[in-house]
């Protein structure tokens, strides 16, 4: 099965949005919204929203989801892309442009998932033990999320500042629910499901630091990280301003990983500004 596109709205040159893990597109509208009278927004799903896709049975790793991205850009005719990649969706996204360079026009990473050696290493031995989906917290917290509500209220109740979504807008919360939930069983039940979630979770790129390097000079490059990251953690950010050093690089102070949900105005600023140079 080909990658279904969303077109989220705008004319112009593309931006392709590569989502966060169990991040619904719609949360991202009011911080891409304002590029939209020059760029129209799409975004080619990773598997865990493509309807009825069943989780693998053995583990693979993020570099699938940029062949399925290179595939879809290919099967909906994509070209000179403004590729916009937040998290795991920013490795997938580099990953991507690494592969076909000559496909994409601009990269721009959203908080990627550049962990650490020490903590690629611990997922490796993890995952070499079989025992990640237990021993790495997020994966283990994933798995258990809660999937179904009676109501757009109950579920508005149960996500509004809990978690993740603790400092989101209101707007962008509402846009999850409304977006990120359907009907099921006379209420509403996540898109996104905690098996896939959980899954993109356990499966990681281990190799992302033989890759990073290999942006060097490819293409305009933006990085932008939360200040409060728990994810792009400084050592990994010094990391790669060394190895990029003409690659644009931007800290939103005040915001953590999901700085796109909980800042927008401020993330629409950063990449607007951006953009214009290019």
């Amino acid at each position: 099965m080909t990658s279904p596109i969303i077109r989220l709205g705008g004319v112009g040159q593309i931006v392709h949005l590569a989502l966060a893990n169990g991040i619904t597109p719609e949360t991202y509208l009011p911080a891409l919204r304002p590029l939209m009278n020059t760029h129209e927004v799409v975004c080619l799903p990773p598997r865990g929203m493509w309807p009825g896709e069943p989780v693998p049975e053995t583990l693979g790793g993020w570099d699938e989801v940029a062949d399925d991205l290179l595939a879809g850009m290919d099967a909906h005719g994509l070209r000179d892309v403004v590729a916009v990649g937040h998290s795991f969706g920013g490795v997938a996204s580099m990953i991507a442009a690494v592969r076909e360079p000559a496909r994409f026009k601009a990269l721009i990473l959203l908080d990627p998932t550049f962990l650490t050696p020490e903590i690629l290493d611990a997922l490796r031995a993890m995952r070499e033990a079989g025992t990640i989906g237990d021993d790495f917290p997020r994966a283990a917290r994933a798995a258990k999320r809660q999937r179904w509500f009676a109501s757009f209220d109950e579920a508005y109740a149960y996500f509004n500042g809990r978690g993740a979504f603790r400092d989101w807008t209101d707007e962008v919360l509402r846009a999850y629910i409304n977006h990120g939930l359907e009907s099921h069983n006379g209420g509403l039940q996540l898109k996104w499901t905690p098996e896939w979630e959980a899954y993109y979770f356990k499966t990681g790129y281990l190799a992302m630091w033989e890759v990073i390097p290999k942006l060097a000079g490819l293409l305009p490059t933006l990085i932008v990280r939360g200040a409060d990251s728990d994810t792009y953690l400084p050592e990994s950010t010094a990391r790669v301003r060394e190895l990029l050093p003409n690659a644009t690089h931007v800290e939103i102070p005040g915001h953590g990983h999901l700085f796109p949900q909980s800042a927008p105005a401020e993330t629409a600023a950063v990449l607007g500004d951006w953009l214009a140079t290019l």
